[in-house]
């Protein structure tokens, strides 16, 4: 008894099913790294959008999840590169303070002003100044010396 394609033999009194062939061993169909790949939630397939191989919903989950940790740890690269971004910045706005209260007293010198003492107000002459302190010894510094102007 033969029927169709060869689906179903009869060779003797043993009925052969030739239906569908099992292969084991097989590469997978899409082996882009890293995938794109394109749900369609009305057929419900997946497919990649790089080779175009329809996928399994289960074996796409997988490979995604797979490149987790990748993911993860370009995330906090990203972040690190925003705070290194964010300090830069920072600085760079603390410096143009900087710059611009010493342009603007360098402005008020020209027009003949003298800048007051800011602890006791007394008017004094910038080209006088002849010493000078790193920032990070200021503050320990005032407080040792009662925090008084010897002007």
């Amino acid at each position: 008894m033969i029927m169709g394609d060869n689906i179903i033999s009869d060779k003797g009194n043993i009925i052969s099913f030739t239906l569908c062939r099992l292969e084991k061993g097989r590469e997978k169909i899409c082996q882009c790294s890293p995938p794109h790949y394109v749900i369609d939630t009305t057929n419900r397939i997946v497919t990649c959008d790089d080779c175009g191989a329809v996928l399994d919903a289960f074996d796409a989950l997988t490979v995604l999840c797979g490149y987790i940790k990748q993911y993860e740890e370009y995330q906090e690269k990203a972040i690190e590169r925003a705070d290194t971004y964010r300090r830069l910045a920072d600085e760079e706005l603390r410096r143009r303070f900087r710059n611009k209260a010493f342009k603007d007293m360098d402005a008020n010198y020209r027009k003949g002003m003298l800048p007051h003492c800011p602890k006791c107000g007394e008017l004094f002459e910038p080209t006088e100044l002849r010493q000078w302190t790193n920032r990070k010894y200021y503050h320990g510094s005032r407080t040792e010396k009662g925090g008084e102007c010897k002007c």
